[in-house]
């Protein structure tokens, strides 16, 4: 079993790309990669609010705690080498509260810089709708 188990918008690109480029460093498997859409997601992680998990990725630890946004990649950070260092700013309150707004804004924005990248469509279908603007 996992150390972590990473759930995440498997719809979203840019998301996909953030988990193949940290598998690499992953070398003794510590973390699992859950798509959020896999069958199996709410079956093995009940407690996950699926709606929340699809806005801000989530990490669940063996011991059943879960991590959202910043605080859940720097807890991808600490079971990777050479990431450590990051992970461990990344979990000190002034920098903390920068990580966090830093992924709050690149959450809120990640569909709309991939919809070219996302061919699909099913990028599209997380953006507000522009013929209904005023």
């Amino acid at each position: 079993m996992a150390e972590l188990t990473v759930l995440y918008d498997g719809s979203c690109s840019l998301c996909r790309a953030s988990i193949e480029r940290v598998r690499p460093f992953d070398v003794r498997r510590r973390i699992e990669f859950l798509d959020l859409h896999d069958p199996l997601a709410p079956q093995r992680f009940p407690q996950i609010d699926r709606e929340l998990a699809l806005r801000w990725m989530q990490a669940v630890d063996s011991n059943g705690r879960v991590w959202s946004g910043a605080d859940a990649w720097a807890h991808i950070g600490l079971l990777l080498r050479g990431w450590n260092l990051l992970a461990w700013l990344v979990l000190v309150p002034g920098f903390h509260w920068v990580a966090a707004r830093i992924y709050t804004w690149i959450a809120r924005n990640r569909y709309r810089w991939n919809r070219s990248v996302c061919s699909d469509g099913s990028c599209s279908l997380h953006l507000p709708d522009s013929s209904s603007k005023p």
